[in-house]
């Protein structure tokens, strides 16, 4: 539930974010609005991508945004990749819907020419994780049944003229980042008969630990968190779980190894002035230690999710266009240079 009281004591607080007060209703003081799909205006596109709402699970309200580029059909059904994307805003935070986010997924779709999986998921304190990871994996399921075409799911005829469900890439930013690492530990477990996940690509993941490193211990950082307190860990993961818990400590003690990872290359965007580039970069580097196709992108003097703020920039192209590049090309062709550590 949200909404505010001024009668009511605050028991947590992100400034300018979020308040949650004692009788558990929340205040999310960060509303970008929404944006519809182009289904809902009459199928008006953007930049001529089709975009259309589909529920996943009408009980917990879980939905993708699919977004459709405009495609070079000469038969009615071209086949392209399927980018599927986890937004961020600290699993508190964020959705599909936003304008921010909306467009964002629009560009890849375009850059990229690929159809665009863009998933609604909960988000705490009203469900804390693993809640977020059980609704994104279900729709990997769900798009496992899409190539399917099983008889109990209804088939969506974007997918079934357009997708090649070989070749599906996963990608987040923030949040979604590290929603990206939990997919492939869930997956590594699945054997999934029609979907085969190609790639992963975390933008700015949001990844800790209890000893704090690098610029979490009062280095100068810019962008939307340039602090993470303590107590938005304590509604966000499972109750009595430590900063070094695997939701949000990805090499940490008790964490899977990162050699199970069913992804067959990587790619990890990191920013300069983020608060959380060191973890990002300590997550890289344990990729290439666990023997996992890894690249590094640096983007130098930005910070964290600049490229929600920051659309019409020149390094906000580059990660589409790094991200495009990544999606198209092979492993043989990344081998073909040998920098895995990129600043742009």
């Amino acid at each position: 539930m949200e909404s505010s009281s001024s009668s009511l004591s605050i028991v947590v607080e992100i400034p300018g974010m979020l308040r949650v007060y004692e009788d558990g209703t929340v205040e999310r003081l960060l509303d970008k609005g929404s944006v519809p799909p182009s289904s809902q205006l009459g199928n008006e596109s953007r930049e001529g991508v089709a975009s259309k709402d589909v529920v996943i699970d009408p009980q917990t309200g879980v939905f993708v945004r699919l977004f459709l580029p405009p495609l070079e059909v000469t038969d009615g059904k071209q086949r392209v990749p399927v980018l599927v994307y986890f937004h961020g805003g600290g699993f508190c935070l964020g959705s599909a819907v936003w304008p921010g986010y909306h467009n964002h997924v629009c560009k890849l779709a375009t850059e990229a020419k690929v159809i665009c999986v863009s998933v609604e998921y909960r988000r705490a304190p009203e469900h804390r994780l693993p809640a977020a990871y059980d609704d994104c994996f279900g729709v990997l399921e769900w798009l496992n049944s899409q190539s399917e075409g099983a008889e109990c799911v209804p088939i969506d005829p974007w997918l079934a003229s357009h997708a090649d469900f070989r070749n599906v890439v996963l990608a987040g930013d923030s949040a979604g980042g590290n929603i990206v690492h939990q997919m492939g530990i869930l997956a590594s477990e699945r054997n999934w008969d029609g979907l085969r996940l190609q790639g992963a690509i975390l933008v700015h993941p949001t990844f800790g630990g209890k000893e704090p490193i690098g610029r979490e211990v009062g280095q100068q950082v810019e962008g939307r968190f340039k602090e993470l307190p303590d107590s938005i860990w304590g509604m966000v993961l499972p109750a009595g779980a430590d900063k070094d818990h695997p939701f949000l400590n990805p090499i940490g003690p008790l964490s899977p190894a990162l050699s199970t990872l069913p992804y067959g290359r990587m790619l990890v965007f990191v920013a300069e002035k983020d608060l959380l580039a060191d973890r990002g970069i300590m997550y890289y580097e344990a990729l290439k230690k666990a023997g996992k196709d890894a690249d590094l992108v640096i983007t130098e003097g930005e910070g964290h999710v600049f490229h929600l703020d920051k659309p019409k920039s020149e390094k906000t192209f580059a990660i589409l266009k790094r991200i495009s590049n990544f999606i198209h090309s092979s492993s043989s062709d990344d081998s073909k240079n040998p920098s895995h550590n990129i600043s742009v």
